[in-house]
């Protein structure tokens, strides 16, 4: 049984690699299903076994890590190309966020509760947290729709717009899964979808589509997948995973400023530089905390958001970078909210610790 705690990415030990061989089991005279891409994160590991052959590197025994994929392939990939991180005790690694390859793991610990409590560190609980939080300052929810910004047509949980072809990649992943009427309807806006058409921001029938395209699960998955490949994933290669940083707040707080700011602003590396730390450094090992890490880059962020209201004359926007920093400042590192798990989100209740 999977223990949904702990998850993969596929890091491979040659960084020259764009892909990883996945097989059905646990050797390499084991076939090869497909190639996953370099950076696929959040795979829900399934089983850990050692390599049947005994095969080693440096005298090390391999690993091998049976994995289960977004589209719900499974598949065993080697320990040198994969990186795992969370609470990952349950398979012998103990708290990680390290390659695989580099750890050593006891054989002894294996999961034994079906149904374990998770902990504060549970990454998925810690990504539907942050996901309801940035979804709630978004917009209303899946139907979300405006039409009167840059954008010209933002849409969904997390305002997908067109102009940034966001939108046209949630619609692509939607068709992929949906073969519904309302999916065959909005097929027959794909050439004006692709060219940006400004005429759609006008067009009730493409915006009733949208609307009623959120009833269907196919659409919410392909928005959380879009929201995943595009921002989660980008921000834990880009920030979390180099710095091995562990805080379910900083990684809350990440996100959400990839969905806000996009994943490649530079506020993490402003924080570090006015720390008087390296750029990709670890906290704990350059004599910062990661709290004083992700508290500096709070506060550059609510700084960012007060000059904005101050210039555009839109003093709602300082909201944002307020909430952010008064989680901090309270010191609510393990993203628990009030003693009803909630967070108090402009206005609107979010469930954080059971999301």
């Amino acid at each position: 049984m999977a223990n949904e705690t702990c998850f993969a990415i596929i890091r491979p030990a040659d960084t020259t690699a764009t892909s990883f061989n996945v097989r059905n089991g646990p050797g390499t005279g084991y076939a090869v299903l497909f190639s996953a891409p370099v950076n696929q994160t959040i795979l829900t590991i399934l089983e850990v076994k050692k390599d049947e052959g005994g095969t080693t590197t440096n005298g090390k025994v391999h690993q091998w890590f049976n994995l289960r994929f977004p589209d719900n392939r499974t598949g065993w990939v080697r320990d040198d190309g994969v990186a795992i991180y969370g609470d990952c005790a349950a398979y012998g690694y103990g708290l990680v966020a390290f390659s695989a390859f580099a750890l050593t793991r006891s054989e002894s610990s294996q999961p034994t509760d079906p149904n374990p409590t998770p902990p504060p560190t549970d990454i998925k609980r810690i990504q539907k947290a942050a996901y309801a939080i940035t979804g709630a300052f978004e917009g209303s929810g899946y139907a979300a729709f405006n039409n009167y910004d840059a954008g010209i047509v933002s849409y969904g949980l997390f305002q997908f717009t067109l102009a940034s072809s966001s939108l046209e990649t949630v619609l692509r992943r939607y068709w992929s899964l949906s073969n519904g009427r309302v999916a065959d309807s909005l097929k027959a806006y794909e050439q004006a979808v692709v060219r940006k058409d400004q005429a759609l921001r006008s067009d009730e029938r493409f915006k009733n589509l949208l609307i009623k395209a959120a009833e269907e699960k196919e659409m919410r998955e392909a928005q959380n997948a879009v929201a995943t490949e595009k921002y989660w994933d980008a921000v834990y290669v880009g920030y979390v995973q180099p710095r091995e940083l562990k805080l379910p707040l900083t990684l809350a707080l990440l996100f959400d400023m990839g969905i806000n700011f996009g994943p490649n602003h530079s506020f993490v590396r402003l924080a570090e530089q006015q720390l008087g730390v390296p750029s990709r450094s670890k906290p704990g090992q350059n004599g910062i905390t990661e709290e004083q890490l992700t508290k500096r880059v709070a506060e550059l962020r609510c700084d960012s958001h007060y000059k904005q209201a101050a210039a555009q004359n839109l003093p709602g926007l300082r909201v944002r970078g307020d909430f952010w920093l008064s989680l901090c400042t309270r010191g609510d590192w393990n993203l628990q909210g009030d003693n009803n798990g909630n967070v108090n989100v402009n206005g609107r209740i979010v469930q954080v610790r059971n999301p």
